[in-house]
């Protein structure tokens, strides 16, 4: 058994020593990739983490058709109990009425009242009451979900497509490289590197730190080029291609810096599979001098890589 084995499963992440093989830990959104059973059905925490998650296209699209289908659910209320206790609605079609009682719906919601429909008996004035209070409800939840989507701070950190193995110094070193995609200043930023396998011939699952060549830098302004030298005291040191293959190896990463915008610390996270680390690749720098003198940095460019020689 080699060192990357010995005391295998003494040290994990949260994730157990159970084999898993074809599976990561870390979604390529950085997400963690478990299924947890046995919780209850109401979740109220889940419904809001997953809200102020999403991307805004889902969110706003989320809040479209929810909207629709309320003033739906009460529209078809105000029809089955008719609408002649509403004012001015259309009796004769039925595409007109169901626009009146829709419309009704939409003003009585959003409390706008033009003043064209009103309810003039009891059962349509408690229905309307009702969804009043419902409306209420609703924006001030929206209204919440949006401040908690604008304050909650989030790093928004590109990571190259692929990890490398280049050369470095004597020997080769695993590699990846990261820049902030904001333009917030992100200070204090720190870096930490897990590699974790599954040990072929007792099943079990592994974890290993790898040390960093530069694990902090003061201020993260262009690209970060993190390095995992793959000397003596490595884990991995003696590894090849195959290896990372046969022990299904998974580079998880860390970052975390203050973000100034937030006066927050904001965090990242990463995986690398051992099918998107490039064997005999190195970056090209993305970094360019403006026509002002300036430096600028192409993000395009962050994932471009050249052949080289181990």
């Amino acid at each position: 058994m080699t060192d990357k084995q010995t005391n295998s499963g003494e040290r994990e992440l949260g994730f157990g020593t159970k084999n898993s093989s074809n599976f990561r830990f870390l979604k390529e959104d950085g997400s963690i990739n478990v299924l947890r059973k046995g919780l209850p059905f109401i979740r109220p925490y889940d419904a809001y983490h997953a809200l102020v998650s999403i991307s805004w296209t889902r969110f706003i699209a989320l809040t479209f058709i929810g909207f629709v289908l309320v003033n739906l659910f009460f529209a078809l209320l105000y029809l089955g109990f008719g609408l002649d206790e509403i004012t001015s609605t259309h009796q004769k079609k039925w595409y007109l009425a169901f626009a009146d009682a829709y419309f009704f719906s939409v003003q009585t919601i959003t409390t706008v009242g033009y003043g064209y429909h009103s309810p003039t008996g009891i059962v349509t004035g408690i229905i309307s009451s009702m969804e009043s209070f419902v409306g209420l409800l609703g924006f001030a939840l929206v209204t919440g979900l949006l401040y908690g989507r604008f304050s909650r701070p989030v790093a928004k950190v590109r990571f190259a497509k692929h990890a490398v193995i280049a050369p470095y110094q004597e020997g080769k070193a695993f590699m990846f490289k990261m820049a902030n995609q904001r333009s917030s200043q992100l200070i204090e930023a720190e870096v930490s590197l897990i590699v974790t396998g599954n040990d072929p011939q007792t099943g079990n699952r592994w974890y290993r730190e790898l040390e960093i060549e530069l694990n902090k830098i003061n201020f993260f302004a262009l690209s970060w080029t993190v390095v995992h030298a793959m000397k003596s005291n490595s884990p991995i040191k003696d590894w090849t291609k195959e290896d990372f293959q046969n022990n299904d190896a998974e580079f998880i990463i860390l970052m975390k810096a203050f973000d100034e915008s937030f006066a927050q610390t904001v965090y990242a996270r990463k995986s690398y599979k051992c099918s998107e680390v490039q064997w005999g690749k190195k970056y090209i720098s993305s970094i360019h001098q403006h026509t002002d003198g300036r430096l600028a940095i192409d993000l395009d460019e962050l994932d471009r890589t050249d052949d080289v020689t181990l």
